[in-house]
């Protein structure tokens, strides 16, 4: 089964603005420390943390990337702003694989993104693999497919992503819309992507069960634009959005006991725990590095 779980975006070089977007955000409920996301002496990565899945904001402090994927640096320094990738998790990455091959759509190796920091001294290699399909024709946005080393990593993992919005009640990403003047060839590539697409109204549907993924094609000569639909039980937040570039993120109101099932198995107080503990921790590492 597939599940929304992270969208990649190429955002400007400019701490002014990331702090003002910090600020922005936090007014819809969404915590955001810019400075604790990955990154080398080339390239920057922040992470906006929603439940399980996120943003992955990116800027280059190098022309060369400092070993960001190479492709995707290529387009940042041609002046690709917006989201470019959009990322759907599997438990089956390798048979996916075949599958797509299968129906013809070209599909990378299974790929793990490395990079080296400190000074070139350590290397740091991400605990999952990635399959990269070329951008839907007319676009620049890539759908990408990625299984974790072990199930057994979520449970870990779940303690770094933090600060998150799911301790102000906003749980996940339920549906990512895509919108776009799609041309033919490009409704033919996104149907033979998900053969299980369905036609509703304008959108192209793909139910993944716990999370959804539109495509609606308008009439206007329009650049490509994403909506996301957030959950909240946080009648605080109801309604609230923010945009970064094309992407533009709505929170959504479910009392809770309407909650959608993975969204209220995916939230425990264990959970929170963990991240509390680890945001605490990481707060302390900051303080103790900035006093020396």
């Amino acid at each position: 089964m597939l599940r929304l779980d992270h969208f990649v975006l190429n955002i400007e070089n400019k701490p002014d603005e990331l702090n003002h977007l910090k600020k922005r955000i936090a007014g819809a409920g969404y915590p955001f420390e810019p400075t604790w996301g990955k990154g080398t002496k080339g390239f920057k990565a922040g992470n906006i943390w929603i439940g399980e899945q996120y943003f992955e904001l990116i800027w280059l402090l190098t022309e060369d990337g400092g070993g960001w994927k190479d492709d995707w640096v290529e387009k940042y320094n041609k002046g690709h702003r917006g989201i470019i990738a959009l990322y759907l998790m599997t438990d089956e990455l390798d048979n996916l694989r075949e599958s797509l091959i299968d129906r013809g759509i070209q599909v990378s190796e299974p790929q793990r993104i490395s990079f080296r920091w400190f000074f070139g001294l350590f290397k740091k290699t991400m605990p999952w693999r990635s399959l990269f399909t070329p951008p839907i024709p007319g676009t620049s946005l890539q759908i990408c497919f990625g299984e974790l080393d072990s199930p057994q990593l979520m449970e870990k993992v779940r303690a770094y992503m933090v600060p998150n919005s799911a301790d102000n009640g906003i749980f996940g990403i339920e549906e990512a819309i895509i919108k776009n003047n799609f041309s033919e060839e490009a409704i033919s590539y996104v149907k033979n992507l998900f053969p299980d697409l369905k036609q509703q109204g304008s959108h192209l549907l793909y139910d993944m069960g716990s999370t959804r993924l539109s495509f609606e094609s308008w009439r206007e000569t329009l650049p490509l634009s994403i909506e996301l639909r957030a959950v909240t039980t946080n009648p605080t937040y109801a309604n609230k959005d923010f945009q970064i570039e094309n992407v533009k993120v709505t929170n959504i109101f479910y009392p809770t006991s309407n909650l959608p099932i993975y969204f209220s198995e995916a939230e425990t107080k264990g959970h929170r725990k963990l991240r509390q503990k680890k945001h605490s921790e990481r707060f302390i590492s900051v303080v103790k590095n900035f006093l020396g």
